[in-house]
């Protein structure tokens, strides 16, 4: 006689269909989010930056409702199917994707934090093991993000194997603060994009590469500036919970809006570019988003070419969010892809090795 499959008592069987559906319909606006535009309709936006949260909080749901041999769980199940296509995003096992024979240039792009969000370092002790660091790896090409300096002619002094450098720094109150592309090669034209009521922007360099000329894009898009453990103790001081829910919901929107208008502006600037361009750095946003939409448009991500493992790049939330970036036109192609767990800044660095026909 056929085992019978075991049922919940109703009041629970209840309960679990309030949480499959609405998860499993989380999970799906997660996948439409990357398709629109913050500043038209925020709200989905929210469900692409818990993409994986709400990957693992569907596997727990199918995992149980296949342990309990639930009927209502295929929905879960269909949910989830489409997350295979976007799990190389965040994780990769793969060999590398050769291309043609070419000349390599080693790029690095790295959110240097102002040089003092490190764990256990002061600031001096951050900046000097961040130049220790870019002389081991020996980068061709450096782009750093959250720059900063007393005094911009210190630059040389500091970093004297990049004899071309370019920047654009904000006055702070006691230092500058800003992007700043280092080269080994000849930068030969340069410029910047601003954006309004923002210190965040995006520097370009036309830099030439034995014989060719390429362009490489430093960015740092507009971040969502909340502090989890301020929030948190806020929580715990104030009666209307709600209230401070709202206002961080509120804040991130409106954060969303603005990268949104700043990734569409960097957007147009790069498909004018006259040479082959490269972009990199903080995009603050993760690869299930409109952001990187934009950006990897008719590029090709290295981490996704070369990469292994997970591709996280913020430390704190190591290994749930990538939010750093290095994307190149083909036929270029990425021969190695690494980003070290080093703790001078709250970013992991990202190097890659480009080959280029």
């Amino acid at each position: 006689m056929a085992k019978q499959r075991k049922r919940f008592p109703w009041p629970l069987a209840l309960l679990s269909r309030l949480i499959i559906f609405p998860a499993a319909a989380a999970l799906v606006i997660s996948y439409i989010s990357i398709y629109i535009n913050p500043v038209k309709f925020s709200f989905p936006l929210f469900f692409g930056l818990y993409f994986i949260p709400l990957v693992l909080l569907n596997l727990l749901i199918l995992l149980i409702g296949v342990i309990r041999r639930s009927g209502v769980v295929w929905v879960t199940f269909i949910a989830l199917l489409p997350s295979i296509l976007y799990a190389e995003l965040f994780v990769r096992w793969g060999e590398v994707q050769k291309g043609q024979e070419g000349i390599a240039l080693k790029i690095c792009t790295y959110n240097v934090g102002l040089f003092a969000q490190g764990k256990e370092h002061n600031r001096t002790a951050s900046l000097e093991g961040i130049k220790s660091f870019i002389r081991q790896e020996d980068p061709g090409i450096v782009c750093m993000q959250e720059f900063q300096i007393t005094d911009t002619s210190l630059i040389k002094k500091q970093f004297p194997n990049y004899p071309y450098r370019y920047y654009y720094l904000f006055n702070g109150t006691k230092r500058k603060f800003g992007n700043l592309t280092l080269s080994k090669f000849p930068i030969i034209n340069n410029g910047k994009i601003t954006f309004k009521r923002s210190t965040n922007l995006c520097i370009y360099s036309d830099i030439e590469h034995y014989g060719k000329i390429l362009r490489v894009y430093n960015t740092h898009l507009e971040s969502h500036s909340i502090s989890f453990t301020a929030l948190i103790k806020n929580i715990r001081e104030k009666e209307k919970i709600t209230d401070e829910i709202y206002q961080v919901h509120d804040k991130v929107a409106g954060t969303f809006k603005k990268r949104a208008l700043q990734v569409d502006t960097i957007a147009r600037h790069l498909h004018q570019s006259p040479v082959p361009a490269i972009i990199c750095g903080d995009f603050n946003d993760t690869p299930m988003s409109y952001t990187y939409k934009c950006l990897i448009s008719q590029k090709k991500d290295s981490f996704r070419q070369s990469g292994k493992g997970f591709s996280a790049t913020y430390s704190l939330l190591w290994p749930l969010l990538r939010i750093d970036y290095i994307l190149y036109p083909p036929p270029f192609w990425s021969l190695s892809h690494n980003s070290p767990r080093i703790e001078y800044s709250d970013h992991y660095p990202v190097i890659s090795e480009l080959i280029i026909p």
